[in-house]
């Protein structure tokens, strides 16, 4: 008996090391396999080929923030603008650029009736949204605006980079149209 304890202790302590290394935050400089790591300008501008991860950090800052559902973001000098739908209430929440620290919140408007229930039935969420946008758009141009748009009876989110690119992705299912 005392011959399986050994492994299994061991075993016990490299996952435990493993599960608590998984929770560390990655520095600064880490880059993910392959890639380069995010890139931001002198402004603290996401540029496309962070792969949105930046942007999506900020979706969920605001979200997590205002205790509801983002549908629309935009870039506004050193921070970022979402809007989050919380029950039939918009909250504008304004998160660094970094996307860790909300600066500022305010209760803002009722939503459109028909956004909520286009936000409600949406599958695809505005961080895959952006997550599918930045795939299709690798490098260069920079991510300004995304809000969910409804065009011929069907809703879509509207993802606008910087050099003036649109790419709507399906609220209902996620593909590029």
């Amino acid at each position: 008996m005392s011959s399986t304890r050994i492994p299994v202790f061991a075993l016990l302590a490299l996952s435990s090391v493993l599960a608590l290394s998984a929770c560390t935050p990655a520095s600064d400089d880490a880059t993910a396999p392959g890639g380069s790591g995010s890139s931001t300008s002198s402004s603290g501008a996401t540029a496309v080929d962070d792969d949105g991860r930046t942007v999506v950090t900020v979706i969920n800052t605001a979200e997590a923030s205002a205790g509801g559902r983002a549908f629309q973001l935009e870039r506004d000098d050193d921070e970022w603008e979402v809007h989050v739908a919380v029950g039939d209430r918009e909250v504008e929440v304004h998160v660094a650029s970094d996307g860790t620290t909300v600066r500022s919140s305010n209760d803002d408007d009722g939503i459109d009736a028909d956004e909520r229930a286009a936000l409600d039935a949406a599958v695809t969420t505005l961080a895959d949204a952006v997550r599918i946008a930045t795939t299709q758009h690798a490098g260069g141009e920079r991510l300004a605006e995304v809000q969910l748009d409804e065009r011929d009876g069907t809703w879509a989110w509207e993802v606008e980079l910087s050099g003036g690119t649109t790419v709507r992705v399906s609220a209902a299912d996620g593909a590029v149209l």
